[in-house]
């Protein structure tokens, strides 16, 4: 006669397996959909970051470029020691780093924030138009285009003798 209490101890486990499998199976279906939707989520991730590595080498690109201004509309604007120092107060730009963008010393800036009367040559005039056209952002943008990058060298422990 077989065991009556084995039995039912068998029958239980049978069913709880049974009933087990069937809430792992979606469970598993769940987990399996999320994943190809994170593995989507990643193709799309990488394809936005390309995307962007792009569009910032081309503003770049165009901001190293810099803007094109024709010796007739330089000549048409009028720049006096006030427009030149709004022009560094609203970029936010020290007299130095103005210069930099102009491709003059941080004194001849100085110079003409100080004189009430200036003659620009057509080169200088022209950038300072050009300048003009700059945001704040694009400004700082392009110092940091035009920096010359530093290598920090590090140096070796010393050995002691």
């Amino acid at each position: 006669m077989p065991n009556i209490g084995a039995m039912l101890k068998e029958e239980i486990r049978r069913l709880a397996k049974r009933e087990a499998r069937s809430l792992i199976a979606s469970l598993r279906k769940d987990n399996a959909r999320l994943k190809r939707t994170a593995a989507q989520f990643r193709r799309s991730l990488t394809a936005l970051a390309r995307h962007t590595r792009r569009l910032v080498a081309e503003a770049d690109a165009r901001l190293a470029e810099g803007v094109k201004v024709s010796l007739e509309e330089a000549a048409q604007v009028r720049i006096g020691a006030a427009r030149i120092r709004a022009l560094r107060k609203r970029l936010r730009l020290s007299q130095v780093e103005l210069g930099q963008l102009l491709g003059v010393s941080g004194k001849t800036v100085l110079m003409w924030e100080k004189k009430t009367k200036l003659r620009l040559r057509d080169k200088a005039k022209a950038a300072v138009v050009a300048v003009l056209k700059l945001t704040a952002k694009e400004a700082k943008r392009k110092l940091e285009l035009m920096a010359p990058k530093v290598v920090v060298k590090r140096k070796g422990k010393r050995k002691k003798k």
